[in-house]
């Protein structure tokens, strides 16, 4: 779409609400009709590091509360990235282990631990760090945010395309016990649970826990073990210590136990194989060697807050740790073109920030410190098998580590010098670090001459950064907000610590992004209808770009690429029993430079000019919808909510090749129950239609696969009960 068309878009929605904002008898008429306390209802975020109105935030954000997750029936974060315009989580390479975090049309391939997201997850303030942690249990959630834009002033590092940021609930004097079980298809059952209550004077505690599991979505053909199968145990904890109304601690901590079998992917062309054959066939695998994962993280913070009369202060200190191990057959098929593929990683983080806010007069101030460690190592192993006609399984072994340490200050000034304006203006100041070392060792020669060298580096790499963000703010009424916002993200240097299959790959330099964003935020007619419209525009300049060629990673950067579009974003409540929730987004996003841009050995190998090439996972068109309904019985009720979700096709790889196309594809999901005061039976089904939809592919020609294809789960139903006592 050309900019010339977004701008009309984006001018016709202005005129739209500003024709809202105006007083009618329709307003007026659903505000007489409104119940009492509903308006009272104020969505509040803490996007900007402080609690403040949603409409009062001058960025894009997606509020998700424990109601909506509750009544949408999702489980983890993987579950509720859709509901956000221009957002998205893909299948990645290893699903659960790799999965890619795509906002406004950015995403990162990040297998290799020398290289980061540029999308971050945050829990209670605190960094998740690697993408293993992306897909967590929503356990004992308050409110999910997604941030989209940079976000380099407040979050710093590693959010130059957005932020997830999860809230979990305090504990408090109130006892009860949340409890949900469920049952499905694919002989699935599920369990879950929230204790709450005081333990005294000023001490309260709360404890959860929850497992899954179900049957493989791919099913084997030889009466092997099916795959993308589940076996997910989860837990969360929190102490909170609240001396006096002004102060308070709150010790938490969380984790996982996974022990799946993974699908990772198909085989959907092999060497040799004719162009179809019966494990090409979507959610079919034939498999002869293992599937394998387990999975393990654990972590631990604690907050303290105290406010006096001129500020509030903060401090967050959090330790996280993860580890794999992962075992793979890359043909899933009965032969050997691979006889082993093993690898895993281990991390381990800590942080620490310190930050006050507070007001003087008209000026509001946020101002903090950061520090950042973390270490993360890697194995693998790869053999190749017997069917590739090389005798004695020769194999490549390769052995990294990566250190990154980072430093930050942070501030931000928010001033109305008349009313209803609103400046503000922040600068987050960082240094980082890091240092890698990697070996990669071919005893045989045979992997060197299919392109794997022989490598052993050491590498480190420094780098200081400014971050701005300057934003504009209007009240045009006392429920309605224009703004205008500038801001600026970073990500530091990246390292290939993975199966390198280019000694010329095996850096990559710093990206910078510039954002401009505008747009209106609105609570209209008693606050029974919220809409948001955005427009942004963001320049990248050297974004990294991490390809699978042949079966290794190469590294690069691409010189620069853009990304702009609209979003917006509607909830209206007409009546207490009905709710409407949509949003949508169009996104333009392609390299305008990438001359060095790596291709895939099935359409030849070498590399090309990518320039003008639309990003990797950036669909055209997002759009979310859903309803909810509520009919009285008496004291109880019948409820129900209908979601659906659309995305236009996407590439998985940047030459922009049909055979690495993912299809276009609309999800529909509906649940309907039955509600009595303590407890519900909810009837549900997931991809109700059975789409068949592609969530990741790459070429690894060099060990005999061509194309790899990941899937969507299929068709989900079950029954879940659940109450509260």
């Amino acid at each position: 779409m050309s900019r010339k068309n977004y701008i009309r878009l984006l001018h016709g929605g202005l005129l739209a609400s500003a024709a809202m904002w105006a007083p009618s008898a329709l307003a007026e008429s659903l505000a007489a009709d409104a119940e009492p306390g509903f308006a009272d209802n104020e969505i509040v975020v803490t996007a900007r590091k402080v609690p403040e109105r949603a409409i009062d935030a001058p960025l894009s954000v997606t509020v998700i509360s424990a109601d909506t997750i509750k009544a949408s029936g999702a489980r983890s974060t993987f579950d509720l990235v859709a509901t956000a315009p221009n957002a998205a989580i893909s299948g990645g390479i290893a699903g659960s282990l790799q999965g890619q975090l795509a906002i406004r049309g950015i995403s990162t391939l990040v297998r290799n631990i020398g290289l980061e997201s540029g999308s971050s997850l945050f829990i209670d303030g605190v960094y998740a760090g690697r993408p293993e942690n992306l897909e967590l249990e929503l356990l004992d959630v308050k409110q999910v945010e997604i941030i989209r834009g940079p976000q380099g002033t407040e979050y710093g590092k590693n959010t130059i395309a957005g932020v997830i940021a999860i809230q979990t609930r305090e504990p408090s004097d109130e006892p009860f016990v949340d409890w949900q079980v469920g049952a499905g298809n694919y002989d699935q059952y599920s369990a879950r649970a929230t204790l709450n209550g005081g333990l005294g004077e000023n001490l309260s505690a709360s404890v959860s826990g929850g497992y899954i599991r179900h049957d493989g979505y791919y099913r084997h053909l030889s009466g092997g073990k099916d795959a993308e199968t589940a076996n997910l145990f989860s837990w969360r904890g929190a102490l909170k210590f609240e001396p006096a109304a002004n102060a308070k601690l709150v010790l938490r901590t969380d984790g996982l136990r996974d022990r799946s079998v993974p699908g990772f992917f198909q085989a959907r062309e092999l060497m040799g194989f004719p162009a179809v054959f019966p494990s090409s066939r979507p959610h079919r695998i034939n498999n002869n060697r293992p599937n394998h994962l387990s999975r393990d993280g654990y972590g631990f913070s604690l907050t303290g807050s105290l406010s006096l009369d001129a500020v509030n202060l903060t401090s967050i200190t959090a330790y996280r740790h993860s580890s794999y191990d992962a075992l793979m057959d890359d043909d899933q098929e009965q032969v050997d073109f691979v006889s082993a593929d093993r690898w895993g990683d281990k991390s381990h983080l800590f942080s620490q920030e310190l930050r006050a806010d507070g007001s003087i007069g008209d000026l509001k101030y946020l101002a903090g410190v950061y520090y950042f460690e973390q270490t993360v190592q890697t194995e693998r192993a790869l053999a190749l098998g017997a069917t590739l006609g090389i005798p004695g399984n020769p194999a490549i072994l390769t052995d990294g580590k990566v250190k990154t340490r980072s430093k930050a200050i942070f501030g931000r000034l928010d001033y109305s010098p008349v009313d209803r304006l609103t400046l503000s203006a922040g600068l987050r100041y960082t240094h980082e670090s890091k240092r890698a070392a990697f070996v990669q060792t071919d005893a045989t020669g045979i992997f060197t001459f299919l392109g794997f060298p022989n490598l052993q580096y050491r590498a480190r790499s420094g780098k200081s950064d400014l971050s701005p963000t300057l934003s504009i703010s209007y009240r045009v009424a006392p429920d309605a907000n224009l703004y205008l916002r500038y801001a600026r993200g970073f990500k530091s240097g990246a390292f290939n610590v993975d199966l390198a299959s280019r000694t010329d790959g095996l850096a990559a330099g710093p990206e910078h992004a510039d954002s401009i964003e505008a747009g209106i935020k609105s609570e209209l007619i008693a606050r029974r209808l919220w809409l948001n419209l955005a427009a942004f525009h963001v320049i990248y300049d050297n974004l990294q770009i991490s390809q699978v060629l042949g079966g290794g990673i190469s590294l690069s950067n691409a010189g620069k690429a853009r990304a702009q579009g609209i979003e917006a974003e509607m909830t209206f409540a007409p009546v207490d029993a009905l709710r409407l929730h949509a949003s949508a987004g169009l996104l333009d996003a392609d390299y305008k430079r990438f001359s060095n841009c790596g291709v895939p050995l099935s359409q030849g190998g070498g590399s090309t000019d990518c320039s003008g090439n639309r990003l990797v996972l950036a669909p055209s068109f997002t759009a979310h919808a859903a309803v909810e309904f509520t009919q009285p019985i008496g004291s109880d009720n019948l409820f129900a909510r209908v979601d659906v979700d659309h995305r236009s096709a996407v590439y998985f790889e940047p030459t922009n090749a049909d055979r690495f196309r993912g299809r276009g594809r609309t999800l529909l999901d509906i649940r309907a129950g039955y509600r009595r005061e303590t407890w519900e039976i909810v009837a549900w089904a997931k991809n109700l239609t059975d789409k068949t939809y592609e969530t990741y592919m790459d070429d690894r020609s060099a060990i005999g696969v061509l194309r790899t294809t990941a899937y969507g789960a299929p068709r989900t139903y079950g029954v879940t009960v659940a109450g509260r006592f």
